[in-house]
């Protein structure tokens, strides 16, 4: 399997001035770490974190991180360990990496794919509810699965899949426990049933809108906006002055 190339650069300031500034400049700070490496403070540009994201199918991407003044270490790789978003706009705002080793087996979270036509679904009008939509797995890093199938062809309304029947990969060990629950199929939803869930949704979302409209969204973003150029104002000119 190829690894994922990105680029990164060395960063010398750390905190949430310098951080602002970069993502003006359309880079994502973030950090390296694992292996006993010493923790390196890097950026990396959006475009390129994205294309890593989503050129590749596995959740677990492997990817070859260049950093100039860097050397490489032979039979190293790095995954994504966590990466920080904007609530709102989902925008990647820091990026954490951990380096790893290829020839040592690591432990993932790879997705769980449903596949197969359940007679409780189809014919009975029931639904899939799935209560684990990932498993822990142990494997070495070249080895991770895409996603792990679960296969539901003749399950019926009221029968439960579990961990140890899903379909097992070669090479790879799953860590879940095998009689935990999986998905289950339910029986269909009564009309009066959705009824009073609608209604509870609809008085959810009033009760909401009333304490929305009591906290004055306008005035309390324009503040925080503020407060915020405020502060980076306050962090640049202490930079400026050292």
């Amino acid at each position: 399997m190829e690894l994922a190339e990105l680029r990164a650069e060395m960063r010398e300031e750390t905190g949430k001035g310098p951080a602002r500034r970069l993502r003006r400049r359309g880079l994502i700070p973030g950090v390296a770490y694992g292996l006993s490496q010493e923790t390196v403070h890097l950026a990396v540009h959006a475009a390129e974190l994205d294309r890593v994201l989503h050129t590749s199918e596995r959740a677990n991407v492997l990817i070859d991180l260049e950093i100039p003044g860097r050397e490489k270490v032979e039979d190293t790789a790095s995954i994504i360990k966590e990466i920080q978003r904007d609530p709102v706009t989902r925008a990647p705002l820091n990026v954490d990496f951990q380096w790893i080793s290829l020839t040592d087996r690591i432990t993932v979270e790879v997705p769980v794919e449903v596949t197969g036509s359940a007679p409780g679904v189809v014919d009975d009008g029931g639904m899939v509810q799935q209560q684990m939509h990932t498993v822990e797995v142990s494997c070495l890093p070249t080895d991770i699965p895409d996603r792990i199938i679960a296969n539901i062809d003749g399950m019926h309304i009221g029968d439960a899949l579990h961990v140890g029947a899903l379909q097992a990969v070669s090479d790879v060990e799953i860590l879940a426990d095998a009689d935990e629950v999986l998905l289950s199929i339910a029986a269909p939803i009564r009309e009066e049933d959705l009824e009073v869930r609608v209604d509870e949704a609809e008085l959810e979302q009033l009760v909401d809108l009333e304490a929305a409209e009591e906290l004055a969204p306008e005035e309390a973003e324009e503040a925080a906006e503020e407060a915020e150029e405020a502060e980076e104002a306050a962090e640049e000119a202490e930079a400026d002055s050292e």
